[in-house]
């Protein structure tokens, strides 16, 4: 038998050779990409912060660019990093199509995403372990992320998903570490990634009150007011990041805002909401299961549904028309981060004056964002998304209930990230599926945790009973048994 300190030094070596053949992987065989729209915003920024140092999304060919927040700032510094550091020849322009950069760009941006899903898929590993995994249930979370394909296809385009995932698994590594050690380290370590996430995402945001909710709460052993203190220095250092930047911003545009697209997403909702209420509830779920069958079915029932017209001529859908208004009132206006704002304000008003209408959008979306899952490319032509976003819904429910059960904390804590950030895109987003792949890490490690935690469970309680039947001299012979 290896002594604890030996064995727990094989599964860090484990864990971290796991992130390594993720990187390896990845890089060896990447998977198809498939285009989000955003990449062209990610890669002017990072072009334009390493070549001037100027954070803008404005096109390559504007020199010196304007300052902007147009979009969170995350990815673009760490690729105009990777980039500087690598030497790489600058793209001159930003393609139209994906992926059309020069090589080495190119390359650059596939070196970060391989980083990132190493450093997910290792976090995913030491999170399980501190929810009480096994070895080997730690090392399945490793797997579990390196595996997935939704984790992959985030890591290989320039965009939010792979940087967010890798700093939500922090994050929650920190606060697992905060609830069962509660040392200085561990809370630097979860509020300053939290305080990160916004910064790759805006939805990160919410990560915030989730992680002073649970250092509240937990550990029950620990006074109220020490609890009080740990979660107020947490909320200290996970604002701080955040206030940096919204400050760099306000002198930058004369707006103390995040990015100049909250008003955006949140007038994009609003309009969502109308299109729900006018053209049927029924219509959106069909529209947003990742059946084929599904699908055609709300086509034949409902054709004048437009919730997949994604059609710039014409009518269109909800998204198509919120951005045609939000962009013809952004032209006519000398401060286009002021319409911004006035068109999420105006949104807001308008779930406050429809609760039933937003009530009845809010359920359409959450049921969008449960296939954050993509299907594995091997199984074509075959689609598994609805069978994996059933499962992992289910999974989510049953560790959560589980936990509340029989009070572990440290599940509870890894789970409180995932469940933030979804409560807010149900709340106030579209929900494309792809905004839940930040969670996946962390809902693939509480799993396993949990899993590992029942199994063992029953192993004890299959031994409590084997030895309850023993005669007494032989249940003592046990008993002294080395």
């Amino acid at each position: 038998m290896r002594p604890a300190g030996v064995r727990r030094n094989l599964l860090g070596l484990a864990i971290a050779a796991c992130g390594v053949l993720a990187v390896a992987s990845f890089w060896l065989r990447p998977p198809r990409a498939v285009p989000t729209g955003d990449e062209r915003d990610y890669v002017q920024a990072a072009a334009h912060l390493a070549r001037s140092g100027v954070f803008s999304c404005a096109p390559l060919n504007i020199a010196p660019p304007p300052r902007d927040a147009y979009r969170e700032p995350g990815y673009s510094f760490l690729l105009a990093a990777v980039w500087r550091l690598g030497q790489v020849p600058l793209p001159v322009n930003a393609p139209d199509a994906w992926p059309d950069l020069p090589g080495a760009a190119a390359r650059g941006i596939g070196a970060l995403g391989a980083l990132l899903l190493g450093v997910t898929a290792a976090g995913a590993g030491i999170a399980a372990r501190l929810a009480g995994a096994s070895g080997p249930a730690s090392l399945a979370a490793v797997v579990f992320v390196v595996a997935s394909p939704a984790m992959r296809q985030a890591a290989l385009l320039p965009g939010s998903e792979g940087l967010a995932a890798a700093l939500v698994t922090l994050a929650g590594c920190g606060l697992a570490l905060a609830v069962t050690r509660g040392g200085g380290g561990a809370i630097a370590l979860a509020g300053l990634a939290t305080g990160l996430c916004p910064l790759a995402r805006g939805a990160g945001i919410a990560l915030v009150p989730a992680g002073v909710l649970v250092l509240l709460m937990v550990p029950g052993s620990v006074s109220l007011r020490r609890r009080a203190r740990r979660a107020a220095v947490f909320a200290c250092l996970a604002l701080t990041p955040l206030a940096v930047w919204m400050t760099r911003n306000f002198r930058a545009t004369g707006h103390f805002v995040l990015a100049d697209r909250g008003g955006a997403v949140l007038w994009t909702r609003a309009e969502l909401d109308r299109q729900i209420a006018n053209e049927g509830f029924l219509p959106a779920l069909l529209a947003w299961t990742p059946l084929e069958s599904a699908r055609r079915a709300g086509e034949r029932l409902w054709p004048e549904a437009s919730y997949s017209r994604y059609r710039w001529q014409g009518e269109g859908n909800f998204f198509t028309r919120a951005m045609r208004s939000w962009n013809a009132e952004r032209l006519s206006s000398a401060d286009p981060l002021a319409v911004d704002l006035a068109l999420g304000r105006k949104a807001l008003s308008q779930f406050l004056d429809r609760p039933g209408d937003h009530a009845l959008a809010t359920l359409a979306v959450a049921w969008r964002g449960l296939f954050a899952e993509r299907s594995p490319e091997l199984v074509a032509p075959f689609d598994l998304t609805f069978a994996l976003g059933l499962l992992l819904a289910g999974a989510v429910v049953w560790v959560f209930s589980a936990s509340i059960r029989s009070r572990r904390v440290v599940a509870l804590a890894l789970l409180a990230g995932p469940l933030a950030l979804f409560l807010v895109h149900a709340a106030a987003t579209e929900f494309l599926p792809r905004f839940g792949v930040p969670g996946l890490p962390l809902i693939g490690a509480a799993l396993v945790a949990t899993i590992s935690q029942a199994r063992a469970q029953r192993e004890r309680r299959m031994w409590k009973d084997r030895d309850s039947n023993l005669p007494e001299d032989r249940t003592c012979a046990r008993s002294n048994e080395p």
